[in-house]
């Protein structure tokens, strides 16, 4: 049976995407305080809401990755071994 090894350079990229996603639901936050006139302190207290917008924000990003990288193994070209 072969062992599955994930590289520190995979796992800094999916961090990275996780990172973006984090920073685009925490701005949506500020948009939405300051589009409802909210008060400065719902930016921390919904901090909950954010990570779980974050976390649906990268399951969303995979969508499109997935289908890049089923293109690539359908059309790439073919290795010889």
């Amino acid at each position: 049976m072969k062992d599955i090894v994930i590289t520190a350079k995979r796992i800094r990229r999916e961090r990275n995407f996780y990172i973006v996603s984090f920073v685009l639901a925490f701005l949506i936050n500020i948009f939405a305080v300051v589009t409802y006139e909210r008060p400065w302190v719902e930016i921390f207290s919904q901090i909950g809401y954010v990570v779980v917008i974050s976390v649906a924000i990268y399951i969303l990003l995979w969508i499109p990755r997935l289908l890049v990288l089923g293109g690539v193994k359908l059309f790439g070209k073919k290795r010889r071994r």
